[in-house]
Parts: C-alpha cells; structure tokens; sequence
C-alpha cells in the first residue's frame, strides 16, 4: 500500500508529539476535575448552559480538542502496545529521542535490525496508527 506523503507527514507528527500530547491531555483532564464550575453555570436558570458543577466539567471533557487528543493519544498507545520489544525500541528511538525531528535510521544504535528492516517496522507503525485515526484506509 502506497500512503500520500501529507498523510505520513501528518501521523508521524502525531506519533513525535505524543508525549507531550499525553502530558498535555493529563494536565488538561485534572485541570477540570480540579475546577468548581467557576465559569457562573451554577444555578443561572439559562437552559442552554450547565446546571451544575459535574455538567461544566462533562461538557468541558467532550470538547472537540479533548476528543482529538485524546484519540491520537489512544491511536500511538494501541500501536505502541502491540509491538514486540525490539519494535518498541525502534519506535522510541525513532520519534521520541529527538522530539524536533525523527532520528536517522543509521544513527539508531539500541536496534539490531538493518535499516530496511527499521524502514519497515516504521512503515508498519504508520499505517497502523493511520487506520486507527482514519486517516488512511
């Protein structure tokens, strides 16, 4: 399968940014368990805003920016989790060593595998990760 280069560029992006999309998802989620409801919900009356303090914060959790990081989140630890040991090595080495760009395949020392092999365990990741997302079919 032939993937478009904007559609590999895109999810290898998503696979770099992961752990700072976690950490970010996290402080986000505690950010509203935190929270009183102090946006002025509580008990205005108006129908079309929460009326209580466990309303506010469900509807702040099933916002569109919390949807889409928290599906990207899951798409690279569904991945990540069905690899073998030494696929994981390469995946992390690969986008989590160097956070502003992928690290080159002959400078990833913790693999065994050949760099063909590297090429496709990657290929491999990013067709996974990309179905799980949709954005490839």
């Amino acid at each position: 399968m032939k993937l478009e280069r904007e559609s590999w560029r895109i999810i290898e992006l998503i696979i770099r940014r992961y752990p700072d999309k976690k950490r970010e998802y996290e402080e986000y989620i505690s950010d509203i368990m935190g929270s009183t409801g102090g946006d002025g919900y509580q008990g205005t009356g108006e129908s079309n805003k929460p009326q209580s303090v466990t309303e506010a914060k469900a509807l702040k959790m099933t916002s569109a920016y919390a949807d889409r990081l928290k599906k990207e989140i899951e798409a690279v630890e569904f991945v990540h989790n069905g690899l073998r040991e030494e696929e994981k090595k390469v995946m992390e080495e690969r986008y989590w060593k160097d956070r502003r760009r992928n690290t080159p395949y002959l400078q990833m020392k913790q693999s065994s595998y050949s760099e063909r092999q590297m090429k496709r365990i990657v290929y491999k990741i990013i067709c996974q990760v990309g179905r799980y997302l949709g954005e490839i079919n």
